[in-house]
């Protein structure tokens, strides 16, 4: 069957690969060019997520510091307030609110100076917007020791059909950000590429517009986008959150160290690492990724700043190679996240580190990272053996893949690996989900 719908897409059997183990005794076994070269797509994340989980532990923290330099009389910071990114990947809008709440609650009541913000702990060459040549969308954000609500903004459109038009909302509120307050509907009755039907204008970020329309058929959709100048977007962030706890600031936020000189005021912590390893498989998020990955080299050289992809590679793969026992020869990982043209892994090493995480104690905060066939994250939407099936996808233009365990129903457990390639790879789920069925009917 599986063959079946590869012809029917016009793909070569040799353009798929597959590797099924078996992992508490069952009888199913499947090797299909398991020992080529092919590329991971998202399915990459399972490695950076159980090496973070192993090497930095589930309760492992991020951290946003604040201090100033100067002095602080009668309320008035004369000075600079000082911001060290500690690399947490969700610093939102929300706890940049709270934190700068706290700054009030201390009595600072004005600001006369500017602020700097420290970005110094990740060394990362912007260079992730040109993967696909959609520079301006999130999930192409490269790592930032001092990521503000993934330096997004998000648009909501909401179809009001008898008035012709969508409603548009803005979040967060930032400084001189001016939207179009609708957006007329078009004919379209299907959703399909619904952001190309827009014809979005965000050259200037804070004033993005619509030269097309929103599609008749969709429901409300969010339309998000990255404001590219990292300063910009906190300035535009702080203004209104000072404003809203009446601290006047008058300054310019930009870079600079945060030496020891700075007094400290604040230390801000992130959610524990077991979260943003289920928000990063459930919901496939490369900035997320690209976090774990910087943060294991990091603190694996004991915190020899900076972190650096080359220093995170390093230590991976000697973790891959001697604890997880695979072969140097068969996996590159570029950037933990998947969204590479440089990565390549073997089918039989995403089953062998399948197998290894099935026994790490860290198994249970793992696999509970998988999305569930049929029920939620990037599965939600593929019935495929629903709700025993806990699978990490990967999409990217000419790949698609699969990597997890499926529990079949003679309560067996198994491994699997699955990619197609090619410039039909993407059209279709049918080929990998007919394995997937397969296993967990005849496994």
């Amino acid at each position: 069957m599986v063959q079946e719908q590869l012809s029917a897409l016009d793909i070569k059997p040799s353009q798929m690969a597959v590797s099924v183990r078996a992992l508490d005794g069952g009888n199913l076994s499947l090797q299909w060019q398991s020992a080529k070269h092919v590329s991971p797509a998202s399915t990459e994340k399972i490695m950076t997520t159980l090496a973070a989980l192993e090497l930095l532990g589930p309760h492992y923290q991020w951290y946003t510091d604040f201090g100033y330099e100067g002095s602080i009389e009668n309320g008035v910071l004369k000075g600079t307030l000082h911001v060290r990114g500690g690399g947490d990947p969700q610093y939102t809008i929300e706890d940049l609110w709270k934190d700068v709440g706290y700054l009030r609650a201390r009595g600072i009541v004005r600001i006369e100076g500017d602020v700097v913000v420290d970005r110094t702990l990740f060394s990362v060459t912007p260079k992730e917007g040109d993967f696909d040549h959609q520079a301006t969308r999130p999930y192409n954000k490269e790592a930032d020791a001092a990521l503000l609500n993934y330096q997004s903004v998000s648009l909501k459109l909401e179809p009001n059909q008898e008035a012709g038009v969508a409603l548009v909302t803005a979040t967060p509120a930032l400084v001189g950000l001016a939207y179009p307050r609708e957006v007329k509907l078009t004919r379209h009755k299907s959703c399909y590429q619904w952001r190309q039907k827009l014809q979005a204008d965000v050259s200037d970020p804070l004033t993005p517009a619509f030269d097309g329309g929103f599609p008749r058929g969709c429901e409300t959709k969010i339309f998000s986008y990255l404001v590219p100048d990292a300063n910009q977007y906190w300035q535009a962030a702080l203004a209104p959150i000072f404003a809203q706890h009446q601290i006047v600031w008058t300054g310019v936020v930009r870079d600079g160290p945060y030496t020891e000189q700075v007094q400290p005021l604040l230390r801000s912590y992130s959610d524990d690492l077991a979260t943003i390893v289920r928000l990063t498989n459930k919901f496939s998020n490369n900035v997320f990724a690209r976090h774990l990955f910087l943060t294991t080299g990091l603190e694996s050289a004991a915190r020899v700043m900076p972190a650096t992809y080359e220093l995170a590679r390093e230590t991976v793969s000697d973790w891959m190679i001697n604890t997880v026992g695979v072969p140097s020869e068969d996996f590159f990982i570029e950037n933990g996240s998947g969204l590479s043209r440089k990565s390549f892994v073997t089918a039989r090493a995403m089953t062998q580190v399948l197998a290894y995480g099935w026994q790490s104690p860290r198994m249970p905060d793992w696999i509970a990272s998988f999305p569930i066939s049929g029920t939620d994250g990037t599965m939600m939407k593929r019935s495929v053996a629903p709700g025993s099936a806990y699978l990490k996808t990967g999409l990217i233009s000419g790949v698609k893949s699969v990597a997890g365990i499926i529990q079949a129903q003679s309560g067996h457990r198994y491994a699997i690996f699955a990619v197609v390639q090619g410039s039909k790879a993407t059209y279709s789920d049918e080929p990998i989900d007919h394995l997937i069925e397969w296993v967990y009917r005849r496994g």
